[in-house]
């Protein structure tokens, strides 16, 4: 297909040969310079997708589709670490901003929409009869734990998943003293033997414990029983349970997390989905733990930023008003399906596993075994057009039916184009 041919115009232009990344590359070596990382976010880093062949920076999107520095356009399965519910530059968050900025950006008092936000959203989470916003997942859980220990009167949590940066997640990085890991403990979720050692440790902890703040895995499923047995061995011993649906928060249902599985925590952390992309988090539950934060130093200048809580409305509504959960599974079952059928016919290791709504990658359980065969695959999805990060990915609410398709038959391009050369060598 030349670069002239007639396109659906929801697939991106055709990429003719390798990827051009001049502009990339030198805005990757200002970056080095300028900016420690090179980039605001961990997981945007060039070093987590394909360096080399690979986009490193992005200039635009619209809908499913993003453009990179150097002009080439991909389908985006990355959607801003799935802030990007609605897909970029969405009516429903761009009309809002448009609409409200010339009403301020933040004000020296409380505004209406402090109020009208959060209405809005407990109308929707279930349990929750109070709320309180802050930017970013990060702030939201730090929130919980604070609130937890202040509920308990107990210091020690338990944390399960990424709960964020923050000195009482990521004890065991640089920078944090090391008397902070005395107070956390961190266990996995990866395989179903972590379910009984979970348990295990609330029953044996529990008298100890504030909460356990749990954010769902995403390599595998979990039943809504194993999550009922969580609950209720942390009720038995007066911990609370937290819920951090910074991801799954109107990702696996509207209500999240607490609708798919039909349960109910203590009370939740949201944030990404909770308004499309614009910088926002939450934490949300019922009156009688939530009223108690009124009592604590917590507290943000930018929480009330109107922009936000306004887009945070509209978005609830878009999501209220469309089928956007059962469009958004059914296009991850689609592609689940599509690819995992051309890794079966090619004998390859590939396997997309996980929830519908957050398709998960995977080659090997092995994780450098998995990324030596991811980075190969990454790259010849990206020269046929389609970004993906190294294992959980994210549905729009706007991709389509074509856009899934042509990422399959690309998966496909690429899975028997690894074939090939693996025979040629073997030969």
């Amino acid at each position: 297909m030349s670069q002239t041919a007639p396109r659906h115009p929801s697939l991106p232009r055709p990429i003719v040969g390798e990827l051009k990344l001049e502009r990339s590359n030198q805005l990757l070596a200002e970056a080095r310079k300028w900016v420690p990382g090179v980039t605001q976010t961990m997981m945007k880093k060039p070093d987590h997708f394909a360096p080399g062949a690979f986009p490193v920076f992005l200039a635009r999107g619209n809908g499913a589709l993003v453009e990179d520095a150097d002009g080439q356009e991909y389908i985006d399965f990355i959607q801003a670490l799935g802030a990007n519910m609605l897909g970029h530059n969405h009516p429903a968050v761009a009309e809002t901003i448009r609409k409200h900025l010339a009403e301020g950006i933040i004000h020296s008092l409380p505004t209406p929409v402090e109020v009208s936000s959060v209405k809005a959203l407990v109308e929707v989470i279930p349990g929750a009869e109070m709320a309180r916003f802050f930017k970013t997942g990060a702030d939201a859980t730090s929130a919980a734990v604070r609130l937890s220990r202040h509920l308990t009167g107990r210091e020690h949590i338990v944390t399960v998943g990424y709960n964020g940066w923050h000195d009482h997640f990521m004890y065991d990085t640089p920078g944090v003293p090391p008397t902070v890991a005395k107070l956390t403990t961190r266990l996995p979720l990866f395989t179903p033997p972590d379910e009984p050692a979970l348990i295990e440790h609330i029953e044996k902890h529990g008298a100890q414990l504030a909460c356990v703040l749990l954010a769902i895995p995403y390599n595998r499923t979990v039943t809504r029983e194993f999550l009922l047995q969580v609950k209720e061995t942390c009720a038995k011993h007066g911990v609370l349970f937290v819920l951090d649906e910074v991801v799954t928060g109107f990702r696996l249902a509207l209500g999240g997390a607490q609708q798919y599985f039909n349960i109910q925590a203590d009370f939740v952390t949201l944030s990404k989905g909770i308004a499309a992309g614009m910088p926002l988090s939450a934490i949300a539950g019922p009156e009688k733990y939530l009223s108690r934060l009124s009592e604590l130093q917590v507290s943000t200048t930018f929480g009330g930023e109107m922009l936000s809580l306004a887009v945070c409305e509209a978005v609830i509504q878009e999501y209220r008003s469309t089928n956007y959960v059962e469009h958004i599974a059914s296009m991850g079952r689609r592609l689940r399906d599509g690819v995992n059928a051309h890794a079966r016919e090619t004998g390859s290791t590939l396997e997309v596993i996980g929830y519908d709504a957050v398709p998960f990658f995977r080659f090997s359980k092995v994780i450098p075994e998995h990324i030596e065969k991811m980075i190969p695959f990454q790259a010849g999805m990206a020269r046929r057009g389609v970004i993906l990060r190294r294992d959980l990915n994210f549905i729009s609410a706007v991709h389509t039916v074509e856009q899934i398709d042509h990422t399959i038959a690309a998966a496909g391009e690429v899975l028997r184009e690894t074939a090939a050369a693996a025979k040629a060598s073997a030969a």
